[in-house]
């Protein structure tokens, strides 16, 4: 079982952005640390670590799903996420093309979002867990091909 060190502490920069304004982590030791570090991810007696002024989407989820899963519903989870598929693009952007490299490292992102949710506080409900998690592992593959912005 994880747990978070904080809730979000975060300043809305529109039109879709989030800027936090403290740092928060998420600690687990079932986190596949291997995988995770060889994008990149330092990851500390299981814990991963996402620094103060971390800009994120929170949830990308399409404004038509609000009414189910809204962005909040699922946030410090999504932060988390949010940097570990930041540090799969710029592994690939720095020429990092070991494509098995890459599969692990987004299954380990993606299992670390699941295991967070499952962690939240208040609880998420299973249904909404496992959409999201079912969204990024059919859906992620786009998010992490490099942007510019990284």
């Amino acid at each position: 079982m994880g747990k978070f060190n904080n809730k979000i502490s975060a300043e809305y920069n529109p039109p879709r952005k989030w800027i936090l304004e403290r740092a928060l982590s998420y600690t687990n030791p079932d986190i596949d640390e291997d995988a995770l570090e060889r994008v990149g991810v330092k990851v500390i007696g299981s814990k991963i670590a996402v620094k103060k002024d971390f800009v994120t989407d929170l949830a990308s989820v399409p404004r038509v799903c609000w009414a189910f899963i809204a962005p909040w519903d699922v946030a410090r989870a999504a932060i988390i996420h949010d940097l570990l598929y930041k540090r799969i693009r710029q592994y690939r952007a720095d020429g990092g093309d070991d494509k098995v490299v890459i599969s692990k490292a987004k299954k380990a992102s993606d299992d670390v979002f699941h295991m967070a949710m499952k962690d939240a506080e208040p609880p998420v409900s299973g249904w909404k867990i496992a959409a999201a998690y079912y969204a990024v592992r059919m859906f992620g593959r786009w998010s992490i091909i490099p942007r510019e912005e990284d």
